[in-house]
Formats: structure tokens, sequence, C-alpha cells
């Protein structure tokens, strides 16, 4: 069997561009389909063969990371016709394997299609709770209702951190960490949570982290190998929930959610609801009437940030230099540390960064 998954995985590497294609004209040719609905199934089924080829670093289909696939893209699923879905996947497998002749055809299209039946098994499993829609789904509203009017009676993001910590009240965590995006620099920073010393040490690349390249609500009974080891160990982290925080397209960072080091189980009805936290915060980050526009995290020394300041309105090197008792040289090197930092080829970026980033209003 794990011969076959190998051979399995290896040759959906070597064959995606074909499955796809294949994919891609059925997919245009069933009637059944909706012309709206074609681009999304698309979409899902590249989805999919993408999982399945990432998988073949592990050499076989790693279960638990199927299984947070089919609940990040359930949402997804829900809309389309599964069926569908399954056959596309299946007829167009199936037609490279004839295609290239393969010799074990149906063994490979046996793996095939017994993956399939997990990918459905595991999203019945993860969407079907009928008695907690019943009796807990008017309680997860009360509780979103409540987060709503925390926002309504704030304005600035210099009230996050109350916002913060009303989220651990209202939805019962024991910590929740607000993350911001910087999508200029594509980075994440952590920014608002208990332990601040700790919190501030999350930084990084977008790519560096899955959780948080996803950019899709996601819930992870166990961390590893979606957290890296030395942020699961510095928080003590056991069961955790990502929520990203968004309005219109744009990201704003995310949510986590946990109960410090102790376990627990989330459904997909609680998931759907705290992403509806994280698009009703991204709301409110998107105001145009708040006080302050939300400053992205970047470590600047007093120096720099009096540099930028003074670049802003204007100044030269000469009469920053003045200014600021320095010689030009120094000025010079400041000007040319901002440039690295906020990633600008010259003093006209270094100002339309820094507005974009609300560093300078």
């Amino acid at each position: 069997m794990k011969e076959i998954e190998f051979q399995y995985l290896l040759f959906s590497k070597i064959n995606q561009d074909e499955i796809m294609n294949c994919a891609a004209i059925l997919i245009e040719k069933n009637r059944n389909i909706e012309t709206n609905q074609k681009q999304g199934l698309y979409q899902f089924v590249t989805a999919f063969t993408d999982f399945v080829t990432s998988q073949i670093k592990y050499t076989k289909i790693e279960e638990m990371q199927l299984n947070h696939w089919v609940q990040m893209f359930s949402n997804d699923m829900s809309v389309l016709d599964p069926y569908i879905f399954l056959e596309i996947l299946h007829e167009s497998f199936k037609s490279v394997l004839v295609e290239q002749k393969q010799s074990n055809q149906e063994a490979l299209l046996g793996f095939h299609n017994e993956l399939l039946h997990k990918v459905t098994t595991y999203y019945l499993d993860w969407v079907e709770h009928p008695l907690e829609i019943t009796e807990r789904k008017p309680k997860y509203l009360q509780q979103l209702d409540k987060f709503s009017e925390v926002l309504i009676q704030r304005n600035g993001t210099e009230d996050l951190p109350y916002i913060v910590a009303r989220v651990e009240e209202i939805f019962g965590f024991k910590r929740c960490v607000f993350v911001s995006y910087n999508p200029w620099l594509k980075e994440f920073s952590g920014v608002i949570g208990e332990e601040l010393a700790k919190v501030h040490l999350l930084r990084g690349k977008i790519e560096s982290e899955p959780v948080f390249a996803l950019k899709r609500p996601l819930f992870l009974k166990k961390p590893d190998p979606y957290v890296q080891q030395v942020a699961i160990e510095m928080f003590e982290l056991s069961s955790i929930i990502f929520i990203p925080i968004t309005h219109e397209h744009e990201l704003y960072g995310w949510l986590t959610l946990d109960q410090r080091g102790e376990p627990f189980d989330c459904t997909k009805l609680q998931l759907d609801i705290l992403e509806k936290v994280g698009d009703r915060l991204g709301m409110y980050l998107a105001r145009k009437q708040m006080g302050k526009r939300y400053k992205y995290p970047l470590d600047l020394t007093e120096n720099e940030l009096a540099v930028l300041h003074l670049l802003t309105e204007g100044y030269s090197n000469k009469k920053m230099a003045e200014l600021m008792f320095l010689s030009e040289f120094t000025v010079r090197d400041y000007i040319q540390k901002l440039m690295i930092k906020l990633r600008a080829k010259n003093r006209t970026q270094i100002i339309a960064m820094a507005f974009r980033m609300g560093l300078v209003d």
C-alpha cells in the first residue's frame, strides 16, 4: 500500500499540468455546472491537486493535513455539488492514467478513489452537527452580537488591546493574540496580547509560516507541523485557532485563540462564527472616521524616526544635520537604513511607503 501511495504522489506530481488541463476541459463541457460556478470549481480542483503534490515530501498523504485541508475548504465545498467535484477529479485522473499507459492503472485509480472517499468522509464529519446547530447556534450568535456592540462603542486602533481582551472574555478563550500583516513588506508581526515580550517575537515573512500564508480560518487540534516548534514551546501551545482579519479582500492580520496549553475542540459552526469576528474587526480597522490610522510595526530607532519625519517635511540632509546636531554623513546613513527597512529605492519612495504604513500622518 505504501509503495502504491508513493507512486500515486509521484504520478500526480509529474502529470499535474495534464490532470488540470483535463479537468478544465471536463468542467467547461459539463452542462450541469452553472457558468458562474466553473471558475470556483476549477480553483477548488487546483487546490486539491496542489495539496496532493505537496505531500510527496512526506512520501505519503498525512491524514491530519488532509483533514485540515478539508476543514479550510469546507465552505467552498458547500456551495459546489460534491458529486460533480468528485466526478471531475476521478475522470481527469483516470484519463491521464490511460493516456500515459500506466502498467498499474487499476491500483493507482483505486488509491485515488479511496482518497476522494476520505475527503468526503472528513467533510461530512466536519459539517454535520445538527444538535450543535439547534442548541448552540443561538449562543454563538449572541456572542457575535456582543462583540459587534464592543466595536460600535470603540473608535481607533488605540482600542485594539481592549478589543482583543474582550474577544477572550466573550468567546471563552484564555488567550487571544493580534498579529498584524504588512502588505508591502509581506511580513507578519505579533502586536497585542498578554506576555508582550513573547508576542513581539512573533515576526517573519508570511511565506515562512503556512498558517498565515493560507489566509483562511483554521483550527489545529495539534499545531505541529503548521506552527514552528519554537513558537509551540514558547507559548506552550496545544490546540489553536487562526482567524484572518479582512475587509473587502484586504488583509489586516490575524487573531490567534487558544486555551493556554489545554487541548480543545472546535466545530465548523464555531469556526464560521469566529470568521465573522475577523470580518467585523477588519471592517472596524477600515473605518475612515477613525482618529488614527493603523500603524504597521517596524523597528525604527528614535533617530531613524526623526529623520523620517523631517524627510516628509522636505528638509535637506544639511538642514537635518543642523537640527539634530549630527554630521551629514550620519544623516545619510540613517536615510540608507530607512531605505533598507522600507525597501525603498530613494527618498520619495521612503516617504510614500511611510504614509502607506501609517508611520507618518
